[in-house]
Order: C-alpha cells, then sequence, then structure tokens
C-alpha cells in the first residue's frame, strides 16, 4: 500500500482538483461494497456514476486498492464506505482525501473497531469470535437487516444530496421507493422466518448477527471469517449442537469453500445450504440484486430451520 499511496499521489499532482473533470456531468461515486452500491445505485439512478472498490466475485474484507482506485476515491464527488469492514479502503480513504465521505459504520451506530484483528483478539483473551457471531453492533453485515439498510440508504440519500444540490428532488423520491421496498422485505423476513422448529443456526461464517437478531434465530459459526479455520474445540462444540438439537442444515457460502461444513454435514448425517451474505455479486448467486438475494435467504432459511408458513 504504500508503494501505490507514492504512485497515487505522483498521478494526482497533474490531475484536476477533486470533483471536476467528469466529462459525463454526472456527480462520480465510489463504494467499497455491494451493499453500498446497491444504494448508490438505486438511490442515485442515472444521474450518477457509481464504480466499486471490489470487483465482482471477490471476498470486500480482502480488497487491496490499486493507483488508479486511489486516484477514483481522491476525485470523487462522494464515497460510501463502511469504516473497519475494509482495511484496504480505510487506508486509501485516509491518504485521498475525498470531499466527502459516508461513513455507514457511524451512521448505524456500530461497533466496528478492532474486530478485523482477531489475532490480536485472541492474544488479549477476549472471546472475540463469540462475541462477533452474537453482538450484530460487532458485524459488518447491517444489509442483512432490512431495516438498518433503510437507515443506510436515508444516509446515502443525504450524501448525494449534498454532493449534487440539483438532484435531490431526484434522490428523495428515488430513496423513498426504494424505502417501501425495504419495509416490504421486512415484513416478509420477519413473518416468514417467526415460527421455526429449529432455533439453532449453524453458519461457516460468523456473518449473520444482524439477520439472527431480526429473526430470533441463534448463530453458531464455525469460523469468524471465511479464511480462518476452526480449532478442534469448536469443531466438537458444533458437533455436539448439531446432534444434540437435531439441526439439520449447515449453510454455507456462495464465495468462499465449504470443506468443512461438508465435512461435519457428512459425520452428523446434516446437509448444508448456500446461505447468502450478500458480499457481492457472482456466477454462484440466486438473484442479480440485493432484494433477489435476500429473499433467496428466507427461502433457504424457512426451509433448513423447519419454519411454519
Amino acid at each position: 500500500m504504500p508503494a501505490l499511496l507514492a504512485v497515487a499521489a505522483l498521478a494526482l499532482a497533474g490531475c484536476s482538483p477533486a470533483g471536476s473533470g467528469d466529462t459525463s456531468g454526472r456527480p462520480r461515486v465510489v463504494v467499497g461494497f455491494y451493499a453500498a452500491q446497491y444504494l448508490a445505485e438505486q438511490i442515485g439512478g442515472p444521474r450518477v456514476e457509481v464504480t466499486s472498490l471490489t470487483r465482482p466475485g471477490a471476498e470486500p474484507h480482502d480488497v487491496e486498492l490499486t493507483a488508479k482506485q486511489l486516484i477514483q476515491l481522491a476525485k470523487a464527488d462522494l464515497v460510501v464506505t463502511e469504516s473497519h469492514f475494509q482495511p484496504a479502503v480505510d487506508q486509501g480513504i485516509a491518504a485521498s482525501a475525498p470531499r466527502r465521505v459516508v461513513d455507514l459504520t457511524a451512521a448505524l451506530g456500530l461497533n466496528l473497531a478492532g474486530t478485523g484483528d482477531h489475532e490480536d483478539a485472541a492474544e488479549d483473551g477476549h472471546d472475540h469470535e463469540h462475541e462477533a457471531a452474537t453482538d450484530p453492533s460487532q458485524d459488518p453485515h447491517f444489509w442483512l437487516d432490512p431495516q438498518l439498510m433503510r437507515r443506510a440508504a436515508d444516509a446515502v440519500a443525504a450524501g448525494l444530496s449534498q454532493a449534487d444540490p440539483a438532484g435531490t428532488a431526484d434522490y428523495t423520491k428515488r430513496a423513498s421507493a426504494l424505502d417501501a421496498d425495504l419495509t416490504s422485505l421486512d415484513g416478509e423476513l420477519r413473518s416468514r422466518l417467526s415460527d421455526c422448529a429449529q432455533p439453532e443456526m449453524v453458519t461457516s461464517h460468523a456473518a449473520y448477527a444482524h439477520l439472527a437478531a431480526v429473526t430470533g434465530l441463534h448463530q453458531h459459526a464455525l469460523a469468524l471469517n471465511p479464511e480462518s479455520e476452526p480449532t478442534a474445540a469448536q469443531l466438537a462444540a458444533i458437533t455436539d449442537l448439531i446432534r444434540s438439537d437435531g439441526v439439520r442444515t449447515i449453510y454455507v457460502e456462495p464465495l468462499a469453500p465449504p470443506r468443512v461444513a461438508e465435512v461435519i454435514a457428512a459425520e452428523t448425517g446434516a446437509q448444508t445450504a448456500v446461505l447468502d451474505p450478500i458480499e457481492g455479486l457472482n456466477a454462484r448467486s440466486a438473484a442479480d440484486d440485493y432484494l433477489g438475494l435476500m429473499r433467496a435467504n428466507i427461502d433457504t432459511l424457512a426451509k433448513g430451520q423447519q419454519c411454519r408458513p
């Protein structure tokens, strides 16, 4: 990253000031991850140009910025991010100093500081993995709660209006239509998953604390993040839970290898099913946008948790 920052600084020295030089005449919005991209595109519509720093099919946690992306940050009219979720993006924003930033971590009152450094959490004796699996404030995947997505939409709409006051009426209208969609989705989520025979939800990755909080399900994660491996003690505890509570389904992700979950499923007689944390779209996605993916998740959970219609 330091070398990239130096390259970007040299390139920026020969560029026009941030917020100028856009031949399309549209406000430029740079986002870090898919949920922010969805909000910016839905609320901004054709009036804005949206660029995501995470390529399709990549894990947003692991993104590394190129010199070109650092320049895009610096020249953006609006940047939408979630601080402490994507360390490279945090560093890029600090270095490029864009004119206007909407930080959804602050807007939603999340407590993500330190949640990305799993080794330090383990060394200080903190049961960070358990906290991340059960405390929604420490889970960056806020978009799995439609009510939080509504609040995030309000923050993005406000940011767009500040960046482009002439478009305020259009942004307000589009934000209102999105709010109606998210309200309807929230009703579907709560009604479809309100009466489930199996409350224990076993997942491969601790990405579903917000979803669990909305539905009343209890998340039990094999690992804190997609890259980490569970310990022998964690594997034994999850295996015992599956057997003792009659858990039939272990949820895996479309972007992460399902190997550990498949081994546990084979040993316990459970099955695996894809539950999308909606970190991005890819060839294995069950739908082509956020609303469709959320509804696919609802269907998956209703079946896997044996919910009554």
